[in-house]
């Protein structure tokens, strides 16, 4: 599911579409913003209610991915198909901890996370990223007045997303930690 609607873009444009071929382009762009913004957040910016996902244990501990915060409320946990009563588990920072379960067990989680609306910075950037590849003429990457100078690529926005967009989406991204090794 898109991040913005066509309506949304054009608000913003200032004027509405010039044609269909200028609507389908403005829905075409709302997609591509839309993988780009969402793979570099690591996050779909969706609602998940009662979803199941599985977690290895180590040591008594899952750590759970980035993804599912903000919001997560975990409601039932597995150990082997067995349920776990609430004493069993509990949550601290971005790891579940499950005491009694071996090390290379499979809990099978289920719970809610996820945004309830895309937030309005998120909106923002893709909009954004859409009006500036809309303003580009097809195939054309820079041009200067001075000098007059132009650049070509077979894309106008072959580069992702730009550097205004990576700086508004900072905060949605999640923090980037480090991997534990084990030697066995």
């Amino acid at each position: 599911m898109a991040l913005v609607t066509t309506d949304d873009v054009i608000a913003r444009l200032g004027r509405p579409a010039t044609d269909a071929t200028e609507e389908a382009r403005i829905s075409a762009f709302i997609e591509d913003a839309t993988g780009l913004v969402r793979d570099y957040c690591w996050t779909d910016f969706q609602r998940h209610t009662a979803e199941s996902f599985e977690v290895q244990v180590e040591e008594g501990r899952a750590p759970l991915a980035s993804a599912l915060f903000p919001g997560l409320v975990i409601s039932s946990v597995t150990l082997d198909g067995v349920g776990l009563d609430h004493a069993d588990w509990y949550v601290r920072g971005r790891t579940l901890h499950v005491p009694c379960a071996a090390d290379g067990s499979t809990l099978t989680v289920t719970a809610s996370w996820g945004w309830s609306a895309v937030p309005a910075t998120v909106r923002a950037a893709v909009c954004s990223e859409v009006i500036r590849w809309l303003s580009v003429s097809p195939g054309t990457v820079m041009e200067k007045t001075g000098d007059l100078q132009v650049e070509y690529a077979q894309s106008a926005y072959n580069s992702g997303l730009s550097e205004a967009a990576r700086s508004m989406l900072s905060k949605y991204r999640p923090p980037l930690g480090s991997i534990t090794l084990v030697r066995s």
